[in-house]
């Protein structure tokens, strides 16, 4: 009878796990917690715009060479039309600004998501990866990052999200 209780009560406990967004999906209205000042984060600011949320955390080798990427992709593509925000997961803000200070002046968003929760709401634990979202608010494309190679394809990615109409 017991064996019985437990499949039911396994199936609906694996239905509350967060399911991986796919392209066409509503992205998550919030973003972390920006890394200087502590506001919240929102991708309704960013309404009108390509907006690149890239996930990393410090402890991550391949991330340090993805923020440089990140920081490129918001001076070379425009202000105007895209805004990379760079959520730095289960770090804290000190470590996180510490690390971002090195990128001179910084125009992509530094934010962080200190719980994890926000990535938990994208559906992808791997780091660094990469989340476009369209114009409209929701998903256009995703990427993991774990070469130069996924990284230019990231960046390619961005590149016909802006050419979109």
């Amino acid at each position: 009878m017991k064996r019985l209780l437990i499949l039911p009560l396994i199936l609906m406990v694996s239905g509350l796990c967060e399911a991986k967004l796919s392209v066409g999906d509503p992205a998550p209205f919030r973003l972390g917690k920006n890394a200087k000042g502590g506001e919240e984060v929102i991708l309704q600011d960013y309404s009108g715009k390509i907006t690149v949320v890239h996930f990393w955390a410090t402890w991550c080798d391949y991330c340090f060479k993805s923020l440089p990427a990140m920081e490129y992709m918001q001076e070379q593509l425009g202000l105007a039309n895209l805004q990379v925000v760079s959520i730095a997961v289960k770090d804290d803000p000190k470590t996180v600004n510490k690390i971002t200070a090195e990128l001179k002046e910084m125009s992509m968003v530094s934010a962080t998501d200190k719980t994890g929760k926000v990535m938990e709401a994208f559906g992808d634990d791997y780091m660094p990866n990469v989340w476009i979202i369209g114009r409209d608010g929701k998903i256009a494309a995703q990427t993991q990052v774990k070469n130069d190679e996924d990284l230019k394809k990231a960046i390619k990615l961005v590149e016909a999200a802006l050419r979109a109409k």
